[in-house]
C-alpha cells in the first residue's frame, strides 16, 4: 500500500514539473522573443515534446531557457521510463492481472463459501473445503496470511471483512455461507452484522471465544456460533471415553475417505421424492442410509420410519459411499 502511494506521489510530481516547465517556457518566450501567448506556448510544447528548437541563433538567455526545458523534459522522460519498467518488471502488472482474474472468478461463483480470517482455524476450514471441491473465497487483512493463502492457489481478497464493500467484493450476495473465524470476537460480531444486512438469506457460522460472546453473536444474526476450544475439549474427552466411536465418526466425517461419508441433501421442488413416504426413497436407494430428516420448521426426525412423508426443502442426512451419495443427491436436489 505504501509503495502504491509512493508511485502515485511520483506521478503527481512529474505532472507538476511538466506544468511548471510549460509555464516557465511560455513566459520566457513571451519576454525574450516578444511572442504572443499561443506562439510562446507552442514553442515551449515543441521543445518539451521533441527536444528540438529550429532557430539556433538567439540570445544567451534564450539558449539557456531552451536547455533548461530540454533537460527538464529528459528528466520527466527518464522517470516515466523508470515507472513503466517497475510496473512491468517489479510485479505490479502481474499483481493487477491476478486481481482482475480473481474478480472475474468471484463474479462467476454462485452458492460459494466465504471464509473471513485465515488464521489456524481458517486454514483448516479452507483445506476441508478444498478437499470437498467447492468454491470459496478467503478474506484477511493481514498481507502475510493472504500471501500464505495465495501460495495454496486459493481465491483471496486482502481487506477488512468488517467492511461491507469487502464482503460485496467477495460475492456475498450470491454466497451460500459465510464462515467467520477472525482473531477478535468483536470482529466476528461486526462481520455478522454486515453479512446479515447485505444478504438476509446467507447461512452464517461464526466463532466466539467466550460463552457471553456466543449469545451476542447469535443475536446479531449468526445461524450457528461455535467455540473451537469447547469442541476440541469435547472431542478429546469423547476420544478418551469412547475411542472406537470417535475413530468411526472421524472416518465418516472426513471427506478424504470414499468408502463411507455423511452428507446433507435438501429436497428440491422437482425431486421425485416430494410428497412421498420415506419408504419410497428406501425402495430406490437401499445402498444409502437415512440417518435423520431435518424439517423446514426446524424439527428433526432421527432414524425416521418408513411412513415419514418427505416435503420440499426437507433435508436428508445420508450415510454411504461417496459415489452412491453423489448419485442419490442428483435425484433429491432436482
Amino acid at each position: 500500500m505504501n509503495d502504491q502511494n509512493t508511485k502515485t506521489d511520483v506521478l503527481k510530481v512529474l505532472v507538476l514539473l511538466f506544468a511548471v516547465l510549460l509555464t516557465v517556457g511560455t513566459a520566457g518566450f513571451m519576454m525574450l522573443n516578444g511572442d504572443n501567448l499561443w506562439s510562446a506556448f507552442y514553442q515551449t510544447a515543441l521543445v518539451l515534446l521533441t527536444h528540438f528548437y529550429h532557430e539556433a541563433s538567439g540570445s544567451i538567455l534564450q539558449q539557456i531557457l531552451i536547455l533548461v526545458l530540454i533537460l527538464g523534459s529528459y528528466a520527466i522522460v527518464a522517470y516515466v521510463i523508470k515507472f513503466i519498467a517497475e510496473y512491468f518488471f517489479e510485479g505490479t502488472f502481474k499483481e493487477n492481472r491476478r486481481k482482475k482474474n480473481m474478480e472475474k472468478k468471484i463474479k462467476s461463483y454462485t452458492d460459494h463459501y466465504i471464509i473471513c480470517g485465515y488464521g489456524r482455524v481458517g486454514r483448516q476450514i479452507a483445506e476441508e473445503l478444498e478437499e470437498e471441491k467447492v468454491d470459496f473465497v478467503v478474506i484477511d487483512r493481514d498481507p502475510v496470511e493472504t500471501e500464505a493463502a495465495l501460495k495454496r492457489d486459493y481465491v483471496v481478497i486482502q481487506g477488512d471483512p468488517t467492511e461491507e464493500h469487502v464482503l460485496l467484493k467477495a460475492g456475498i450476495l450470491k454466497a451460500k455461507s459465510v464462515i467467520i473465524v477472525p482473531g477478535s470476537e468483536v470482529d466476528s460480531l461486526y462481520i455478522v452484522l454486515s453479512a446479515r444486512s447485505l444478504n438476509p438469506d446467507v447461512y452464517i457460522i461464526a466463532r466466539a471465544r467466550r460463552e457471553e460472546g456466543m449469545a451476542k453473536i447469535k443475536k446479531a444474526g449468526a445461524n450457528e456460533v461455535t467455540m473451537p476450544e469447547q469442541i476440541a475439549g469435547y472431542h478429546i474427552a469423547t476420544m478418551a471415553l469412547r475411542p472406537a466411536v470417535v475413530d468411526f465418526l472421524d472416518i465418516i466425517v472426513d471427506g478424504k475417505h470414499d468408502e463411507l461419508q455423511i452428507e446433507e441433501v435438501q429436497i428440491g421442488p422437482g425431486s421425485v421424492f416430494v410428497n412421498r413416504p420415506l419408504s419410497f426413497y428406501l425402495s430406490q436407494t437401499d445402498d444409502v442410509a437415512v440417518l435423520a430428516v431435518n424439517r423446514v420448521d426446524g424439527s428433526t426426525k432421527i432414524n425416521p420410519a418408513g411412513n415419514e412423508m418427505l416435503s420440499v426443502n426437507d433435508k436428508l442426512i445420508l450415510m454411504g459411499a461417496r459415489k452412491q451419495l453423489e448419485k442419490v443427491s442428483q435425484k433429491i436436489k432436482v
